[in-house]
């Protein structure tokens, strides 16, 4: 009842405040000397401001008042704000938003399915792709057929010198009209052209056969490396199709 009537005079205080970074948190330390606990207020805006308000007597109708509104920082978690009041200090701790690190999934690898045979049949290349021989092989067959191309080139070339030679050489034998009657000497000019035609046809002979024989050589060894490759072609298919169907089980 003794203050009925008495007007009491305010004065506003600025407290100082400063922020101190913690690893989880961000705290907001205010100076309020001469404060206690229950003569402060501490809430928090729904615009992200922390409002302080408090207010003590000094003596008589004197009294000293705050009042300050502080933004919050983004990067902390508003609903889960403290505060603790020590020393004629106030700690008002906010924790840090916790950011997750999305983790990246490693990429599913994608099995490759053949189709059925009877889509193959009718023109539809499968879906699994065949794997080709290793680069060294293929090289090496390559390197082969190419060598083998080289020398049938070769072994022709020396069959149509030869035969031009024997040719050239039996014209100078053979070309050329008797002036007179034969004598000794055409006698054996005809035998030595008949001897040097026997040989050309000789030669001939042998020439084109033997390169008969390398042509034929050629078409085998060719043959055969076509075969081993269509082996080696379905053997690599008919594994990589038990591998798929064994991981689908």
């Amino acid at each position: 009842m003794a203050n009925i009537g008495v007007e009491w005079v305010y004065q506003e205080f600025e407290p100082a405040t400063r922020w101190n970074s913690e690893p989880d948190a961000e705290v907001l330390v205010a100076d309020l000397p001469g404060f206690k606990k229950e003569q402060l207020k501490v809430s928090v805006t729904a615009t992200r401001k922390l409002r302080l308000t408090g207010e003590r007597p000094t003596g008589g109708n004197k009294w000293i008042r705050f009042h300050q509104e502080i933004p919050v920082p983004l990067t902390v978690d508003i609903d889960s704000v403290s505060a603790m009041f020590k020393d004629n200090k106030l700690y008002i701790r906010h924790p840090k938003l916790k950011t997750e690190i999305p983790q990246t999934k490693p990429p599913t690898p994608v099995i490759m399915k053949t189709r059925d045979q009877h889509e193959i049949k009718q023109g539809q290349s499968p879906k699994a792709m065949v794997e080709k021989p290793s680069g060294g092989k293929t090289d090496q067959l390559k390197h082969d057929g190419q060598q083998l191309k080289h020398d049938a080139q070769q072994l022709k070339h020396d069959a149509q010198q030869k035969a031009r030679e024997v040719v050239q050489s039996g014209k100078k034998v053979l070309t050329g009209e008797p002036k007179g009657p034969l004598s000794s000497k055409d006698d054996e000019k005809d035998k030595i052209g008949a001897k040097w035609f026997e040989k050309y046809k000789e030669a001939t002979g042998n020439v084109v056969k033997e390169a008969k024989n390398k042509r034929q050589l050629l078409c085998n060894l060719a043959a055969s490396v076509s075969l081993v490759l269509l082996i080696l072609l379905y053997a690599r298919n008919a594994v990589r199709s038990s591998l798929v169907w064994k991981s689908e089980e």
